[in-house]
Formats: C-alpha cells, sequence, structure tokens
C-alpha cells in the first residue's frame, strides 16, 4: 500500500514501518555507563526515555512551560542512538563531534518519512539549534533528573559508586524544580511509594 502525502510526495508504507522497528530498537539498548559500575543488565534506553518522559512533563508545568513539547523532546531525543548506540561520558570524550554526528543520524533517520512528518521530528530533535528554549532545557534537566533517581535505586541495591554519578548529574541541572526534586530524591527511599500504599486501610 503507498499513501499519498502533500503535493506529489509519495511514500511507501514500508519506510514507515521500517522507522518504527528502528525505534524498537531502544528497547534493547542497555544504557552503557552502568556497565562501569559492574551492573550486568542495566535498564535500556526505552526504559530511561519512558521515565523522563513523565518527569519532563511534571517539571515544565511546575516552570510554566509547555509541557507537551517538553514531553515530546525528552520522548524523541534518544533517537540517534538506535545506530550509534548509548555512549557514556568517558567514551563521549573521545567523540568531541558527537553531536553533529547525531544530527547527520537524525537526516538520515527521517529522509524517507514524509515531509511534514519529518519536520514535526526536527522540530523536537534539533534542539540544540535553540537550546536555550525552556522546553529544551526542561527536557534535558528531566534526562538528569532520571538518571539520578536511577542513581539513588542503584544506590540502595547496594552500588555505592552511583552517587558519584548522581553528584555529577545534580551540577548538570538548570531549573529550580529540578534542583529541588534532586535533593528530595536523594534522601528518599525508592520502595517508600509503595509501603505507604501497603499502609491504607480499606
Amino acid at each position: 500500500m503507498t499513501m499519498k502525502t502533500n503535493g506529489d510526495e509519495k511514500l511507501n508504507d514500508t519506510a514507515l514501518v521500517d522507522f518504527f522497528y528502528e525505534v524498537g530498537q531502544l528497547k534493547r539498548q542497555p544504557r552503557a555507563g552502568w556497565h562501569l559500575l559492574g551492573i550486568k543488565t542495566p535498564e535500556s534506553v526505552a526504559e530511561h526515555t519512558c521515565r523522563a518522559v513523565f518527569m519532563a512533563y511534571v517539571l515544565a508545568k511546575l516552570e510554566g512551560a509547555n509541557a507537551d513539547k517538553a514531553a515530546l523532546i525528552a520522548a524523541f531525543h534518544e533517537l540517534p542512538e538506535t545506530r550509534i548506540g548509548d555512549l557514556h561520558k568517558m567514551a563521549v570524550h573521545y567523540f568531541p563531534d558527537k553531536k553533529n554526528v547525531e544530527r547527520s543520524v537524525i537526516t538520515e533517520q527521517l529522509a524517507p518519512l514524509p515531509t511534514e512528518i519529518a519536520k514535526g521530528f526536527h522540530e523536537f530533535l534539533d534542539g540544540e539549534a535553540n537550546d536555550a528554549t525552556p522546553e529544551h532545557l526542561i527536557a534535558k534537566d528531566a534526562d538528569y533528573l532520571e538518571v539520578i533517581m536511577r542513581a539513588r535505586e542503584y544506590m540502595v541495591a547496594g552500588h555505592v559508586g552511583a552517587k558519584n554519578w548522581a553528584d555529577n548529574a545534580s551540577t548538570c541541572l538548570k531549573t529550580a524544580s529540578a534542583k529541588r526534586l534532586a535533593a528530595a530524591i536523594m534522601k528518599s527511599e525508592p520502595s517508600a511509594w509503595y509501603e505507604r500504599l501497603k499502609s491504607i486501610k480499606r
């Protein structure tokens, strides 16, 4: 089946299906940095992204920004990692042009898609060009905040070295809401939400 887009542009649905399969690779792409702590089965990039999306939405609401836009930026921002993988901070040190590489990857990934669809993705993925917009800053804060929360979970599980990750990520936060929540996370117990629910009398 062939879908018709704007003007004379036509695209076989196979290109869209291929794109969806490629996005699915994020479910199988591990967050590489945690391997350095000896964590054998860290979460996938998709799992990291899931919580970051919720965090971006909440942070944007707290900061008076466009929550829908911030959440979509957070949802889409790891797309290049389907092709170049997840590079931890030590590896990135040896790839100073990583941002340019990611832009090239995004351009290639979106090229087969209908123009209007590709344009929509570019609006959220080309954030480095207008990095200072509130929604891009918030999405980045959500990304770091998720790292801090995951580090806290690993710390409680006995990986004390994860605190260094949390401390480093905390220095990258820009918004007041993210900084406040980061401090709360570092004092929290990951299972507390469940323990509190257990005490509810029905």
